[in-house]
């Protein structure tokens, strides 16, 4: 094989890809861990401290997070300065940090095979939630909807479900805490369970049932992630998932069913 071909060639999964001698180890365990608390609560505490202050006055008036047609504002600007604390973490690491966060092109096999396997997966979800007569949107997107339609913003509300929470949710759980566990003791199947497990806590809008499905889809996205060696793929299909979620809540709150 000539050089300019091995150039080309696709990057191999991330299971042969640790350890990397060409680069500093990443992050441990506990360092990980802090540096993901600190982004989490810096967006918030920023975020949080602004509303504040520009509602001081009158903060019993302030409406639940579902009915505040701000909060996806809100959560663009919490996930931006998130996503741009652990960038610094990767850097002060001495990794490029699309590297780091797996922000790396994907194959293409990696890619459909990771839309199959979700479409199997909410495909199962989807069969369950009827067996067990749920709702398949849960009221927090569709009072969420509602909120960003009667204020007139529901381009921000599409920005934020569609492109921003699945970069900053990936970004954390699948690059940034992902590098660091799993070079740590926990290895892979310890990071996926993990990962998920904490992915699916973080989603406190949703009841028993809708943070066990967002488990399982955490699962299979960190197994994809572990898989490809790639946060795009993972980056992708959770924006498929969050614009199909978003399109039913419109439906269902249009009265189009």
């Amino acid at each position: 094989m000539n050089e300019s071909a091995a150039i080309i060639r696709p990057p191999e999964p991330e299971s042969t890809d640790l350890p990397d001698a060409s680069l500093p180890r990443p992050w441990g365990f506990w360092s990980s861990l802090g540096w993901a608390v600190l982004a989490f609560v810096l967006g918030a505490a920023i975020v949080g401290g602004a509303v504040l202050w520009l509602n001081w006055g009158h903060l019993d008036a302030l409406p639940d997070t579902a009915e505040d047609p701000w909060f996806p504002l809100h959560f663009i600007v919490s996930n931006a300065i998130q996503v741009a604390v652990l960038a610094a973490a990767a850097r002060w690491a001495r990794w490029p940090v699309g590297r780091y966060l797996g922000l790396v092109a994907p194959r293409g096999s990696d890619l459909l095979h990771g839309l199959i396997a979700l479409l199997v997966v909410m495909g199962a979800l989807e069969i369950l939630t009827h067996l067990l007569h749920r709702e398949s949107v849960a009221p927090f997107q569709t009072e969420s909807y509602r909120a960003a339609r009667d204020a007139g913003l529901l381009p921000l509300l599409w920005l934020a479900f569609v492109v921003a929470a699945p970069v900053g949710e990936e970004v954390l759980f699948r690059g940034f805490l992902f590098r660091g566990w799993i070079a740590s003791p926990l290895g892979v199947p310890g990071t996926i369970l993990l990962t998920s497990c904490i992915f699916s806590a973080a989603h406190t809008q949703y009841d028993w049932f809708g943070v066990g499905q967002t488990f399982a889809i955490g699962a299979l996205f960190a197994w994809l992630r572990w898989r490809s060696g790639s946060t795009v793929v993972t980056i992708l299909l959770h924006m498929g998932v969050n614009f199909t979620a978003t399109l039913w809540s419109a439906v269902k709150v249009e009265g189009l069913i």
